[in-house]
């Protein structure tokens, strides 16, 4: 069965990060695109381990590939989102003031 995937935590309100000073708070937009990436590698760790112990006959192939599919599925939603960041910032710089 694929696992579900876990709901984001609220990003804390502008308020708290105006009273934190230039400290970044620890749930910040940069940790949240860290964990996010570090899951994605995780994924794609936990494919290869699943699609090694298959071809050595120790697992289950209809498991690595679900391993595989999911790992390549995060690949693929983390480049669009790339590529749409990427995207927007050259709108950005191409907006004349």
């Amino acid at each position: 069965m694929i696992p579900a995937i876990p709901p984001l935590p609220p990003l804390p309100s502008a308020g708290g990060a105006a009273a934190a000073g230039s400290t970044a708070a620890p749930s910040g937009f940069s940790n949240q695109i860290a964990n996010a990436l570090q899951q994605v590698q995780q994924t794609q760790n936990s494919a290869s381990a699943q699609a090694a112990q298959a071809a050595a006959g120790q697992g289950n192939v209809a498991d690595a590939m679900i391993a595989a599919t999911q790992a390549s599925l995060a690949t693929q939603v983390t480049v669009a989102l790339t590529n749409k960041a990427v995207a927007a910032f050259t709108n950005v710089m191409n907006l004349q003031i």
